[in-house]
């Protein structure tokens, strides 16, 4: 696989390659998007996503709290 802008893998460049070749469909994403293309992106999907989680929310902001201290 080619790498594309950034010298990543790109998802639209593989969906380029279907279109036409293939039954092709999409839909519209109203949520958030997280880049986990880098380091940064991928921590801060992952800090999102635990405390949106019941289960994981105290645990992981208090953590943070006090890590920030």
């Amino acid at each position: 696989q080619e790498k594309g802008a950034g010298n990543e893998i790109q998802l639209t460049d593989a969906m380029a390659r279907m279109i036409g070749s293939q039954p092709f469909h999409a839909v519209t994403f109203a949520g958030k998007r997280y880049d986990c293309g880098s380091k940064a992106g991928y921590v801060q999907a992952n800090l999102a996503i635990a405390l949106e989680r019941e289960d994981m929310a105290d645990e992981i902001r208090a953590f943070a709290v006090d890590l920030l201290k």
